[in-house]
């Protein structure tokens, strides 16, 4: 016999599927999906070539910056400390950072940078269309309000899951074929961290998406709102007073070495995560659908 729970996610997980191939079949998820594979192509394109031409240099830079630097009173390199400043004066981040591969470095920053506003693109109305075409109400015959909410982000959240997947297997594939150097037993190692992080960053993302969709019946509106708030978000992050208010403010840790701080910036996007979905769900469940 079903629990009223276990009833709950069987619900949401037939919405998610029914929604997912909605989404795969609508031009607008498609195209979003390949500018970014293009996105990752692209990036990888330019990066090898970059990693290709300049690779000598670039193995110098770091050895230098691996070298005790009598200028420094701690052993780290001018190199190192000059990074250091772009990630919180962290030289231990500093020097992780020397040590990727230039391909994954910049699809990573990539990733953290532009998958945010394609998680707007592509699910600003992951809410408000359910409620405008009043399809909501169809639904809600048979399930409840928390199930469509659960299954609308498990359906856009196994697209983006996709989505990054396919980015990293291209990312993977060009690099390996162009560069004679290249190490994949390191580099997937590498690529599977990145992604794992990418997870929590991406669903914290795609909560806040539901929550704006939540509070806003129109879809192009919602879409506006939510690219400025990612803007705004991002700027509030560089404050030293209020800072911590804003997810962006924990991207650095994603870039730590050490597993406490990855874990920690991991935590805090699951936790904003919660907070916008929780956000959506109350809005969703108390408002005229």
């Amino acid at each position: 016999m079903q629990t009223p729970l276990t009833r709950m996610f069987a619900d949401a997980w037939q919405i998610a599927r029914f929604d997912l191939g909605t989404a795969i079949r609508t031009r607008r998820a498609v195209v979003a999906i390949i500018l970014y594979a293009l996105g990752a192509l692209a990036t990888a394109v330019v990066l090898v070539k970059i990693e290709a031409a300049v690779g000598d240099e670039i193995q110098q830079i770091k050895a230098m910056a691996s070298a005790q630097s009598p200028l420094t009173g701690d052993g780290a390199s001018q190199l190192e400390e000059a990074i250091s400043k772009l990630v919180g004066g962290d030289i231990d981040t500093a020097r992780h950072l020397l040590g990727l591969p230039l391909v994954i470095l910049g699809f990573f920053w990539m990733s953290l940078t532009f998958l945010p506003f394609l998680i707007v693109l592509v699910s600003h109305d992951i809410v408000n269309v359910e409620v405008r075409n009043r399809s909501a109400r169809f639904v809600l015959l048979r399930s409840s309000r928390s199930a469509l909410l659960i299954g609308k982000m498990i359906s856009h959240g196994l697209l983006f899951l996709g989505v990054t997947v396919l980015s990293n297997l291209v990312l993977f594939g060009y690099a390996w074929y162009s560069l004679p150097h290249f190490q994949p037993g390191s580099a997937i190692l590498l690529l599977l961290r990145i992604w794992l992080l990418t997870v929590p960053f991406g669903f914290c993302w795609l909560a806040f998406t539901a929550l704006i969709s939540a509070l806003i019946d129109n879809g192009g509106i919602a879409m506006v709102v939510a690219g400025i708030g990612l803007i705004v978000l991002s700027m509030l992050s560089m404050s030293d007073a209020v800072g911590f208010l804003s997810p962006s403010h924990y991207k650095l840790g994603l870039w730590s070495p050490r597993l406490g701080p990855s874990l920690a910036g991991a935590a805090a996007y699951l936790g904003f995560g919660a907070m916008f979905l929780a956000g959506a769900w109350a809005r969703v469940t108390w408002r005229d659908m």
